[in-house]
């Protein structure tokens, strides 16, 4: 039997159907909203973690770059020692060899000029800088002369000037005893940049 609504209301059933349509379409939203919101957060997400990735490895690198270069520094500055101690060393043998080569010159010298000299010899050379002080003693005036002659025809000595001489006897024998400055002339060194040392010498007696 069919019923008739005459008093114009929505049947229960019709209420309940709305009712149920307008949960779902809320329900639907909130997934929607959900799931968008979702994607924003997991799209923020990964843009964000490739972003600190990039960053790490170019700290990474850096890292690495920097390491490499403390390594070069630190073997540049080794290699700045090495060579200052070669340097030190080169420069102590340029010394050693100035201060050798100087006294071994100076007394060829006066044993060239001596050997052209008969009846002297040579009592004391006391050296002062490059000025020698010559004393010795010859048997006869002439050799000092011959000896003087000698020492300015020299081109290691140069200056020479004779202080003084005098008659010794000693021994019931005539000798003549001689005082003399001279300058030394030091040969060019180059390994020394054209600068001589003369190590202090000790007293020389003998021809």
């Amino acid at each position: 039997m069919m019923k008739i609504n005459l008093l114009g209301q929505e049947a229960p059933e019709l209420r309940l159907a709305g009712a149920s349509s307008a949960s779902a379409r809320q329900a639907f939203v909130f997934v929607l909203a959900l799931a968008v919101s979702m994607s924003a957060v997991g799209f923020v997400y990964y843009y964000w973690s490739h972003q600190i990735s990039q960053v790490q490895a170019s700290l990474r690198r850096e890292q690495i770059r920097q390491k490499d270069l403390a390594s070069v520094r630190t073997q540049n500055q080794e290699y700045q020692k090495q060579l200052k101690t070669l340097e030190e060393r080169i420069q102590t043998i340029q010394m050693l060899q100035a201060k050798r080569q100087g006294p071994v010159d100076l007394m060829e010298g006066l044993g060239e000029t001596v050997d052209q000299t008969q009846d002297l010899y040579l009592l004391q050379v006391t050296p002062e800088g490059n000025l020698l002080h010559i004393c010795g003693e010859a048997s006869r005036v002439p050799a000092i002369a011959e000896f003087i002659k000698a020492l300015m025809s020299s081109q290691r000595f140069a200056d020479v000037k004779l202080k003084q001489y005098y008659q010794d006897n000693q021994k019931g024998r005539t000798n003549f005893k001689f005082n003399l400055d001279c300058a030394y002339v030091p040969p060019e060194n180059p390994a020394a940049n054209g600068k001589s040392t003369m190590a202090a010498l000790p007293p020389q007696s003998g021809r």
